[in-house]
Order: C-alpha cells, then sequence, then structure tokens
C-alpha cells in the first residue's frame, strides 16, 4: 500500500531533516599548525590530509610556511605578543629552548605519562631527550636531519675518482674535489655548507670531537681544539677553491650537475634525487668523523605543542602521536630525506623497512642515528644572535679574512658576551 499525500510529505520532512541533526550533533576540532620551510608545503599538507582522512572529528588548517627554522621562531615569539599563536608549531630542534625559555611551549610529559598506547609507538627515550629541557618533554623530535656528503658520480668518474671506493677521511674528499674542480667548464669541486643555521660548524666541532658548551652549560667549550680544527677545515676549504658561493648558490649548481661534492642535510635528498633523476648519478656518502664515539647534532624539527586550551590540546596530541607513529613518519621519510624519530618505523619490513630496501641512499642517513644528539641550543635570549655570530666568522675563515685561531678567539669573546651571567 502506498502512503497517503499527508503521510509521505511527513516522511520528507523528517529525511531532510535529519541530515542537519547529524551535522549538529557532530563536534569537528579545529587545530592551526605552522612549520618552515615552505619547500616542505608537499609534507606537511600530505600529512595532514592522512591524518584528517584517520581522525574526520579533527580539521587541520596550515599556516603558511616561515621561510627557515629562524624566522618562524621569531614569528612565533611575536604571535605570543600579540596572542595569535597557532596550536601546533614544526620548529627547528635549535630553536625550541627558547621557546620553553619563556614558558609558552606546553611540556608534554603528562600527554606522555597519561597516554596508555605511548610506549608502544616507538620513539625511545633518547630520541624525546633531543626537545628536553630543565627536566621537561617541551616537544617531540619529529625529523632529523643528519649531516652527509652529496655526490655526482658522474664527475666523481670523469675526475678519475672510484665510484666504488669513496672517501673516508678529509684528505680525501678535499683531494676529490680538487681532481672534480680542474675539469673546467664552470664545474666546481667541493662545497661545504658553512651557513645552515649554525648546524655546519656544529656538526663540525662535534665530528673533531668537542661540544658547544660544558655539560652544566656554565663556560663554552668549542674555543678548545675542536673548534679550531672546525676553523682550519674551512680555512682550508678556501684555499683549496671551494666555489664563492652564497648557500642557495651551491645547492642550485648541484642540482644543475656543476658541483661534484657538497656536504650538507640529509633533508635534501629527495630533492636532489629529482633533479638528477636522468641527468647525473647521485650517491651519498658518510660525514668523516674522528671517531664513532663522537657526537653530531641532529637537524630537523620538532612538534611544539603551544595551545592552552583543553579540548585542541586533545587533538594537538593526537596529531602529535600521528606524526611520530609509524604512519607519520613513513609520510615524512617517503617524502624527504630526514631520519625517522621511530624506531619501530624503521625495522617495519612492511614500511620504511620495504622502503629502505628500494630507496638505499635513504638508508646511508639512518645509519648514523646512535651518533646523533640533541642540535645545541644557547641558554639565554641571545640564540639567534650568537647563530649569527658564528655564521658570520665561518663566512670571515672561509673567505681567508680572518685566521682560524684569531677567529676561534673572537667568536669565543662575542658568544660568551651575549650569554647570561
Amino acid at each position: 500500500m502506498f502512503p497517503s499525500r499527508r503521510t509521505f510529505l511527513s516522511m520528507a520532512t523528517a529525511a531532510a531533516a535529519t541530515p542537519v541533526l547529524r551535522a549538529r550533533a557532530y563536534q569537528q576540532t579545529t587545530i592551526r599548525i605552522c612549520y618552515a620551510p615552505a619547500s616542505l608545503r608537499g609534507l606537511y599538507e600530505a600529512l595532514a590530509r592522512r591524518f584528517m582522512e584517520a581522525r574526520p572529528d579533527i580539521k587541520v588548517v596550515l599556516d603558511s610556511p616561515a621561510v627557515d627554522y629562524d624566522g618562524l621562531v621569531q614569528q612565533t615569539l611575536r604571535q605570543n605578543i600579540t596572542k595569535q599563536l597557532p596550536d601546533i608549531s614544526h620548529q627547528g630542534l635549535n630553536q625550541i629552548r627558547p621557546l620553553a625559555d619563556r614558558g609558552i611551549a606546553v611540556p608534554l610529559d603528562r600527554f606522555i605519562a597519561g597516554d596508555p598506547v605511548w610506549n608502544t609507538i616507538g620513539v625511545p627515550q633518547a630520541m624525546t631527550s633531543f626537545a628536553s629541557y630543565g627536566g621537561k618533554t617541551c616537544a617531540l623530535p619529529f625529523a632529523i636531519s643528519v649531516p652527509v656528503l652529496f655526490y655526482n658520480m658522474d664527475l666523481v668518474k670523469k675526475a678519475g675518482g672510484d665510484p666504488d671506493n669513496l672517501p673516508d677521511d678529509w684528505d680525501g674528499v678535499i683531494a676529490l674535489g680538487r681532481k672534480i674542480g680542474a675539469l673546467g667548464e664552470g664545474t666546481g669541486g667541493l662545497y661545504v655548507e658553512y651557513t645552515n643555521n649554525g648546524w655546519s660548524f656544529q656538526t663540525l666541532v662535534g665530528a673533531f670531537g668537542g661540544r658547544m658548551m660544558s655539560e652544566d652549560e656554565t663556560r663554552i667549550t668549542f674555543d678548545g681544539p675542536a673548534g679550531l680544527q672546525a676553523l682550519q677545515l674551512l680555512q682550508r676549504l678556501g684555499k683549496e677553491g671551494q666555489p664563492g658561493f652564497e648557500r642557495d648558490q651551491a645547492r642550485q649548481a648541484f642540482r644543475a650537475g656543476k658541483l661534484g661534492i657538497l656536504f650538507g642535510a640529509s633533508s635534501a635528498l629527495n630533492g636532489y634525487q629529482q633533479s638528477a633523476a636522468g641527468n647525473f648519478r647521485l650517491k651519498v656518502g658518510s660525514l668523516p668523523v674522528s671517531s664513532t664515539a663522537d657526537r653530531l647534532p641532529a637537524a630537523g624539527n620538532g612538534i611544539v605543542m603551544l595551545t592552552d586550551d583543553p579540548d585542541r590540546q586533545k587533538a594537538c596530541w593526537d596529531y602529535i602521536k600521528f606524526a611520530v607513529g609509524t604512519a607519520g613518519q613513513t609520510i615524512m621519510v617517503e617524502a624527504t630525506g630526514y631520519v625517522p624519530v621511530n624506531l619501530a618505523a624503521i625495522s617495519d619490513p612492511a614500511g620504511l623497512g620495504r622502503f629502505f630496501d628500494a630507496h638505499p641512499e635513504h638508508r646511508i642517513a639512518s645509519q648514523r642515528i646512535a651518533m646523533m644528539t640533541g642540535w645545541f641550543s644557547f641558554p639565554g635570549e641571545n640564540n639567534s644572535r650568537i647563530i649569527k655570530a658564528i655564521e658570520d666568522h665561518c663566512y670571515l675563515v672561509v673567505s681567508q679574512k680572518q685566521h682560524p685561531a684569531a677567529a676561534l678567539s673572537s667568536l669565543g669573546k662575542d658568544v660568551d658576551a651575549l650569554l647570561p651571567h
């Protein structure tokens, strides 16, 4: 029997109203996330998209990216003054401390302690310590970048180098760079990045067995033998003909196949592979170190929670767990050359284990995980000014405008004057 006209209209009205009632009952929490640099836009868009697919009750809005990590932390400090902070920020690992010291970063310890599944996620304590200050976990590392050497194997072979036996010390690397540079035709040999948010100098100090400050942070220690060796290496590079490029010019020359060897961060691997495809063969080599006991600073970023709203904090914690979990880490590694912070993801034969087997150049950086330590951030409010002072002195040494010993003495005094006493 067909329903009467009145019954039919009543049924239609009820059916039309149902979606409205469901929409009103459906609660969605929105969280804002900021990051840097813009070149990683694709990564964060993919991460947000996959997270929202898993958690449709949480909407992720990405802010426009900052130029770099230093610009991001300065932007965040301004946003704190104007009460316009995002809910989460992917901050450079050496820029989290200023947010922690000012009480802007929300400690994550109570979220970790209160989450029954945290211990099964796969992020070891050694990793969380990279973003811990004053006994508090102020962020969780998301992506770690390891120092590596990128080789244009076509130029290596053309210069008479052995593609299957790359040098493992600086003498050999510099000698190979010299041979590549002698090929002419606008080809550069070796370029060691020395302006990279202070990370390059800190890496070289670590590779020579040193550290930036004493463990209790009462005095600088980079002004000792390791710091001198780091600057002497930069001076030698300048004498041996390191191209007079700015950092970005060197990266562009490598992408164009006009630079043989480039020292930089593993996070750039995917981009260089895309440029090399069909143009030249790319290979990744390990950074020379003085000992396997040396400690190298982990570049990259950590996830900082900034909101004090309880509901958004819960949503932020779920995003953080996703980002450092196996799914988020797989997305991150496949999109970049960063090293994962999740050991379970690395050993997953169906995930990153399979990816590394198919992409052996990505595995090179992950082999240095045991040597990584936190990217040191100086105490006090002058971390950014100290980074600028370090890079200025490195430039003076590479350009042969200052002797390493004099530069180290001057740098030590400049940094000491910027530290709290």
